[in-house]
């Protein structure tokens, strides 16, 4: 982190790869359980394992885009190319 106390850009980076490699991971592993195993409790839990990463995910992706200053770029881009025209 620079003596500023704002982390740099290559920490927010490393913490965004690594929220997404583990929101990949558990969407991956949730997606693939075979419903015929799934207990009400164990589809609980996953959930909100999944949805911890999500959370991560999404702040760590927002902390960076905020540093960077491209936050409404990249809204404007992804709105674009995936909303119906």
């Amino acid at each position: 982190m620079p003596q500023s106390g704002v982390p740099d850009c290559r920490a927010l980076e490393s913490e965004l790869i690594g929220a997404a490699l583990r929101y990949v991971a558990l969407a991956d592993w949730f997606e693939a359980r075979p419903m015929a195993h799934h207990r009400r409790d164990g589809e609980r839990e996953a959930m909100d394992a999944f949805n911890v990463v999500e959370a991560e995910l999404r702040r760590a992706g927002a902390r960076l885009l905020r540093r960077l200053g491209h936050r409404e770029l990249v809204l404007e881009q992804v709105l674009s190319e995936t909303l119906p025209r």
